[in-house]
C-alpha cells in the first residue's frame, strides 16, 4: 500500500473511540429528552391516580387546592416539605397526598371506640409532635365505655359517668349530676346490648351537654366524689326492714362515721321499744309510727284493729290518757271497755314526751334536730305541719329512755347515760309499770290493787300499792320493818 493510501485512512482504535464517544453523544441527547418529558408530564393524566369519581387518590393534581401539576413540581414540593418535616402536620400532608385524608378518617373512627376527639384534632398533629400526641391519648381513654358500665352497679356508674340517684321510670333511667353550676336532670343512653352509652343533660340555654366521662386523669376526682355524693342506700342492696342500714342508707362514705354515732338507739330498735308487749315467740312486728294530731278525738263506734291508739277520757280533769297496754287493745278489751276514744287509723294525739320524726315523699323518716341536744323535741304540729311519732314506749324500755317524764333520744354516744338511767327510774317507777316491764312479777295481778296504809309527815295515807313508786313501796316496808322491831 502506498504511503498516500495510509494518510487518508484512520486508526482503528481511534475509530473506535471516535464511535464510541459518537454513541454516547446520542444516547445522552435521548436520555435526556426523555427525562424532560417525564419531569413535565401532567399529573393529571394519570388515571390510577383518580377513584371512579374523579377524585385523586395518591397525588393532588390541582394546584389551586394546594396540588402540583407535574413530576416537576412534585419533587419541588416534596423537597420542600422535607426541609420542615418535623413540624409539617398531617392536615397539610393530605393536602398533597390525599390518601391521608382516609387515613386520618379511619384512625380517628377507630379511636373514637376509647377517645372523643375534637374536629380534625388529629389532621392538626404535626409528625414532630406525633409521639407526644398518642402518648396524651391514654390519659383520655373512654374508661367507661372500655368497662361498659350498667344500671346495676351504683359505683361504677358514679365512676363512669359522674351520676347517682340513678332511678328508673319504667321506660327510660335518669339520674343526677353535679358541676360547679349546681345539680342537674340526666337521662341515661343505653345501648342495645344493655351497657350506658352516654349520660347527657340539657343547659340552660338549650344545649345538649354530655357528663364526662371517665379516663385517667379524673379517676381520682370520682374516686372522692364516690365518697361525697353516693349514699350507703344507693351502694349497698338494703333488706326492706333492715332498721340499722335503713337508718344509714342516706348517708355517704364521708358521712357515716358522725351519723352513726347521731343514730338513735330508739330508732333501731323501734320494733322492741315501742311493742305494746313482748310475744311469746320473740318476734316482734314492725312499730307503727303515727302522725301526731292535736284534735279532740272522736268516740270510737267500732274496734279497727292493731294500728289504732285508744284513749279513755277523765272528763273531771279533761285529760285523755293511753287505754290498755299503751293504746293497744284486743278485740276482747275493747268490747269490755267503755269511755273510748280514738283518732283513727295511723294517727295519735299529740304528747310532748314522745319523740317525734319528720317523713319524706318515700316514707323515710328522720329524726327532728338529730344530732342535737333537743333531738326529737318538737311543738305540737301548726297548720297543717306533718310530725310523726312511735308513741309511748313499752314500761320495759321506759325504764332506759326516760328522763324525768320525757322519753330521750339515745345515741351510742351517750348509751351509757341510758343505762345510768335504770336505777333511777327503778326508784321512781310505779309497782303496775314494774309488774308490766317483767323487772317485779307479781303472779297474782290483784296484789297490785292491795291498798296500803301508812303515815307521811304524820298524816295517814291510803294508795294503791301498783300506783306506788318501788321507792316509797320499800321506804314504807322499811318503816313498817322498823315499827315492829323490839325498842332498845
Amino acid at each position: 500500500m502506498s504511503e498516500t493510501s495510509r494518510r487518508r485512512g484512520m486508526h482503528p482504535l481511534l475509530a473506535f473511540i471516535l464511535g464510541f464517544l459518537l454513541a454516547l453523544i446520542m444516547l445522552l441527547g435521548a436520555v435526556a429528552g426523555a427525562v424532560y418529558f417525564v419531569l413535565h408530564y401532567k399529573l393529571d393524566n394519570i388515571q390510577a391516580n383518580k377513584d371512579s369519581d374523579g377524585n385523586y387518590l395518591f397525588i393532588n393534581a390541582d394546584p389551586s387546592s394546594g396540588g402540583v401539576a407535574t413530576v416537576l413540581d412534585l419533587i419541588s414540593k416534596v423537597t420542600e416539605m422535607s426541609k420542615g418535616y418535623s413540624s409539617l402536620t398531617l392536615g397539610e400532608i393530605e393536602e398533597l397526598v390525599p390518601v391521608m385524608g382516609s387515613v386520618c378518617d379511619k384512625l380517628e373512627a377507630e379511636l373514637d371506640n376509647y377517645v372523643t376527639l375534637e374536629e380534625d384534632e388529629l389532621k392538626s398533629v404535626t409528625l414532630g409532635g406525633l409521639s407526644e400526641f398518642v402518648a396524651s391519648l391514654a390519659d383520655r381513654v373512654n374508661v367507661a365505655k372500655l368497662i361498659g358500665t350498667t344500671t346495676d352497679n351504683a359505683i361504677l356508674m358514679y365512676m363512669s359517668y359522674g351520676i347517682y340517684g340513678v332511678y328508673n321510670d319504667g321506660a327510660d333511667w335518669y339520674a343526677k349530676y353535679k358541676d360547679e353550676d349546681g345539680e342537674h336532670d340526666c337521662t341515661l343512653e343505653i345501648g342495645e346490648t344493655g351497657k350506658i352509652d352516654g349520660v347527657y343533660y340539657y343547659s340552660d340555654g338549650g344545649d345538649k351537654l354530655y357528663t364526662p366521662y371517665l379516663t385517667l386523669d379524673n379517676v381520682k376526682t370520682r374516686v372522692n366524689g364516690v365518697c361525697e355524693e353516693l349514699t350507703i342506700g344507693e351502694i349497698v342492696p338494703l333488706a326492706e326492714g333492715d332498721r340499722i342500714l335503713g337508718s344509714i342508707k342516706n348517708s355517704t362514705v364521708n358521712s357515716i362515721s358522725e351519723d352513726i354515732n347521731n343514730l338513735c338507739i330508739q330508732q333501731i330498735f323501734a320494733d322492741e321499744v315501742y311493742a305494746p308487749n313482748t310475744p311469746e315467740d320473740g318476734n316482734y312486728p314492725e312499730a307503727e309510727i303515727y302522725l301526731a294530731v292535736t284534735e279532740v278525738p272522736e268516740p270510737a263506734g267500732y274496734y279497727l284493729g292493731a294500728n289504732v291508739i285508744y284513749y279513755e277520757y277523765d272528763a273531771d280533769n279533761n285529760v285523755y290518757t293511753l287505754a290498755g297496754n299503751n293504746g293497744k287493745l284486743t278485740a276482747e278489751e275493747f268490747t269490755a271497755a267503755d269511755n273510748l276514744y280514738t283518732l283513727g287509723e295511723g294517727k295519735i294525739l299529740y304528747n310532748p314526751s314522745y319523740l317525734y320524726y319528720t317523713m319524706d315523699g318515700d316514707g323515710d323518716i328522720k329524726m327532728i334536730g338529730s344530732g342535737t341536744a333537743d333531738a326529737g323535741r318538737a311543738q305540737a304540729p301548726q297548720n297543717g305541719e306533718e310530725i310523726y311519732t312511735y308513741g309511748a314506749a313499752s314500761p320495759l324500755w321506759k325504764l332506759l329512755i326516760f328522763v324525768d317524764e320525757e322519753e330521750q333520744a339515745f345515741t351510742f354516744n351517750n348509751v351509757g347515760s341510758m343505762i345510768s338511767n335504770v336505777s333511777k327510774n327503778t326508784q321512781s317507777t310505779p309497782m303496775r309499770e314494774l309488774d308490766a316491764a317483767g323487772i317485779l312479777t307479781f303472779d297474782n295481778k290483784d296484789e297490785l290493787e292491795l291498798k296500803i296504809t301508812y303515815s307521811k309527815n304524820g298524816e295517814t295515807v291510803v294508795e294503791t300499792l301498783g300506783d306506788m313508786p318501788l321507792g316509797d313501796v320499800i321506804g314504807v316496808a322499811v318503816m313498817m320493818f322498823s315499827a315492829t322491831m323490839p325498842q332498845p
